[in-house]
């Protein structure tokens, strides 16, 4: 079974196809994942981790009416990474 994608036009392809790879440190990881928590739920890195960990987020990670916990906790391993290599 293939999976096959739709375009809409040549931009799109060349949006689609210019992709950028980059290997993190530990501290641009977590700056990274630092970054989008406070653009996602508007608090630090360190502040989600602790929620997290407390539970305060249990059943969200999975729930598509808070897509900004799903991809946050997709994240999670930026936050406490030390390589950057997941």
């Amino acid at each position: 079974m293939g999976v096959s994608i739709k375009v809409q036009d040549a931009a799109t392809l060349t949006e689609a196809t210019d992709i950028e790879i980059r290997w993190l440190d530990g501290e641009d990881s977590q700056a990274l994942f630092d970054e989008q928590a406070r653009k996602l739920v508007g608090i630090s890195g360190k502040e989600f981790l602790r929620r997290w960990d407390a539970g305060e987020y249990d059943g969200m990670a999975d729930d598509p009416t808070h897509p900004e916990i799903m991809r946050l906790a997709a994240l999670v391993p930026f936050g406490r990474s030390d390589t950057g290599r997941i």
